[in-house]
């Protein structure tokens, strides 16, 4: 068994234009193929088909293969839809870089005011678990003591999510728009 055989993830999409390619065509209900259907880009049907279970499929090469009218095909057109699958690509990398420094920029942002809520919010809740408000039924003091917990980590959620989570979407599509810049297409 040969191991250095590259397998291959083939994709086939059939368009009216190779404009569809990168251009979403107005939405179409009455259509038959999904492009015009759903009004989208192939190029981003072909990234939501990829997408799932994209770490099993990195060991594959891609290949599309473009189903046009036979009066779209010129010969230079490989070449013309390499060129802009690159442009496009690196355009779509640098714009989701671009949203990961965004959103751990809005986290940093949002951090100190969060932390300062928690801050607050913890020492009102040691204010009333200590029961020093005894004028507070014992039931009140304790509910507002833990609702104050609760709203402090409450305010902590979107920066830490932005640390933790809200980046990675953009990343995961970086990996595959770099994977797609490698796929082939055919016509």
């Amino acid at each position: 068994m040969n191991q250095n055989k590259v397998k291959v993830k083939e994709e086939t999409i059939s368009l009216k234009t190779v404009d569809q390619l990168f251009v979403a065509p107005e939405v179409n209900p009455f259509a038959k193929d999904e492009v015009e259907l759903l009004g989208e880009p192939a190029l981003l049907r072909v990234l939501k088909r990829t997408e799932p279970g994209f770490s099993r499929r990195r060991r594959y090469k891609m290949r599309l293969t473009v189903l046009l009218p036979p009066e779209q095909v010129t010969p230079d057109l490989s070449e013309k839809v390499d060129a802009a699958l690159q442009h496009y690509c690196q355009a779509r990398i640098a714009d989701n870089q671009l949203q990961i420094r965004r959103t751990i920029w809005s986290g940093l942002r949002a951090a100190p005011f969060g932390l300062a809520f928690l801050g607050v919010s913890m020492g009102l809740s040691a204010m009333f678990g200590s029961q020093i408000l005894t004028y507070i039924p014992e039931w009140l003091n304790n509910l507002l003591a833990e609702g104050f917990v609760v709203f402090g980590w409450i305010a902590l959620w979107n920066p830490v999510g932005a640390f933790l989570y809200d980046w990675v979407p953009y990343w995961r599509a970086i990996q595959v728009y770099q994977y797609m810049m490698a796929m082939e297409i055919r016509f």
